[in-house]
Formats: C-alpha cells, structure tokens, sequence
C-alpha cells in the first residue's frame, strides 16, 4: 500500500460504529492525518484522547478544505445533507466517498450539489452489526468482508483504485465494482430482505410467552438481526422502497407455495421447494 493511496489528510464524517472502525483501521495502517467530523463533542473527545483521530471538529467546514480525502459515514439522509450543505467547503481534487447501504439516492445527491473539482465515488461496506455508536466501534469490523463501489461516468480510474485499495487495505476480503442502480436491487435482497423477515418473526415472537425453554438455534438465527439500527433501517427501507417491496413480494409467493403444498398434503411439492432450498444454499456457499 502506498502512503499516496491514503492521502495526505483524512477526514471521516460521522465516528459511529462504521466510521470509528473506519479511522480506528486507517489508524492502525499509519495513515496520514486523520480527522473526525461528528456533532457529538463527547464522541470527537473520547476518539482524540484515544488517539484514533488527529483533531475532532463538530464544524465541517473546519477542516474539510485541507482534507484530501472525505469518508462520509452517516445514515443515508444524513449523507444527502452533509453532501448539500458541504458542497462549496471541499478541497479542490479532493476524493470523496461514503458508507450508505442505499447507492443511488447518495450519488444522485452528490452528482446535484458538488463541484466538478471534487470526485465522489459510492462506497458500501457489508460490516456492522446490531450494535451502534464509537464505543462499540472496531479496527476489526471490516476483516474478511466485503466491499462494494459503485462508480459512475464522472469517475476516474485513479480514484476507483484509491478506494478499492483502501477498502482492501482495512481488511476486506473481496472488493467488487457494480453500477448503483444494480447494487441497490441486489442489496434488497441479500441484506434488506433478510432484516425485513427477521422483524416479521420477531415480532410474531411478541405474541407468545415463556418460549424460552423451546428454542434452539435456528430460532435465535432467525432473530438475529432483529435487534437493529431503527434509525439507519427505517431510511434504509424507504429509500429503497420500491426494491424491497418487490423481494417482499417475491418471498409472499414462496409462502404461499409452502402453504398451498402444506395444506395440500402435497409432499412431493414440499420436497421439491426443499430440494430448491438446498441448491440455493449450495449457490450461496
């Protein structure tokens, strides 16, 4: 990894889970100046004392003139405002990119409102957890992941690289390039639609008592990731409405097969959904 990739100065947006882990990792890689951008002063605190950022600023124009590379970690709305109302603040050839599980409303946003002298590349990292906020933050989080970019025609071959090597650099295991409108269709269904049928069996849950004793781990699988961001997931599933309501779609026509076979007593149905299952599964890995 060359010093050049990480740029001279880097500012992170955000010290959450992702963007704390994100300096916390870039730290550990002695990169340049690191500088967090957060309205938390507790948060900007407690990460200098820690020595994971050079200098914490819950102003952005602050620091983002002298910054050479911009790392937006916020909730998708949160991005769209930084990006609207930081526009005109960014360091000319600066390099720009963001965290968002939602692509095409960030890079919209950003095609809109930033100067031609600035470059914004759409980035997703598939880490996280249930967990939220700088404390629970981890130069680890991004270890054997995977990184998605989302280029578009503005983008240069210099900056894409910048990105994929950065992304490789923290420990992403596989780092892929695919257009916005493709990985937001994509991510409803190997991210969103998993989060919207573990709320759904949660919240059947609710609705029985003492089950305690009864469950085994395909149960607490199912739940795992009921227990979520409801901030982040809420703009999540809004912003990609139209996608996921299609993969909800998609799996109320599985369900329906199931309950027809069952109803049935069709057992030859049945075992040829499990046997569709099983292949799926295999496909996944």
């Amino acid at each position: 990894m060359e010093e050049s990739d990480f740029r001279k100065n880097i500012a992170i947006a955000g010290l959450g889970l992702i963007g704390g882990s994100f300096a916390m990792a870039l730290r550990q890689l002695g990169a340049g100046r690191i500088f967090g951008i957060d309205t938390d002063k507790e948060v900007l605190k407690k990460a200098a004392d820690r020595r994971v950022i050079d200098g914490g600023f819950s102003d952005a124009k602050e620091i983002l003139g002298r910054s050479d590379m911009v790392i937006i970690a916020l909730y998708p709305k949160d991005a769209i405002e930084f990006i609207k109302n930081n526009s005109r603040y960014f360091k000319p050839g600066a390099l720009i990119t963001d965290t968002c599980g939602i692509k095409q409303p960030i890079i919209d946003a950003a095609k809109r409102n930033l100067p031609e002298n600035v470059e914004f590349i759409g980035g997703h990292p598939m880490a996280g957890n249930e967990f939220k906020g700088f404390d629970v933050a981890s130069k680890e989080l991004f270890l054997n992941t995977n990184y998605i970019i989302t280029p578009h025609e503005k983008n240069s071959e210099k900056g894409i690289n910048t990105v994929e090597k950065i992304a490789a650099a923290i420990g992403c295991k596989c780092v892929t390039r695919i257009e916005a409108e493709v990985h937001d269709r994509i991510i409803s269904f190997t991210s969103q639609l998993p989060h919207v049928v573990a709320i759904s069996f949660a919240n059947l849950a609710t609705e029985v008592s003492g089950m305690n004793a009864f469950t085994g781990r395909s149960f607490t699988d199912i739940i795992r990731v009921a227990a979520l961001n409801k901030e982040l997931w809420s703009q999540i599933f809004m912003m990609n409405k139209m996608n996921i309501i299609d993969r909800i779609e998609d799996m109320e026509k599985v369900l329906q097969k199931l309950k027809n076979a069952i109803n049935e007593q069709n057992e030859g149905g049945l075992k040829i959904l499990f046997s569709n299952a099983e292949k799926g599964k295999r496909e996944i890995g």
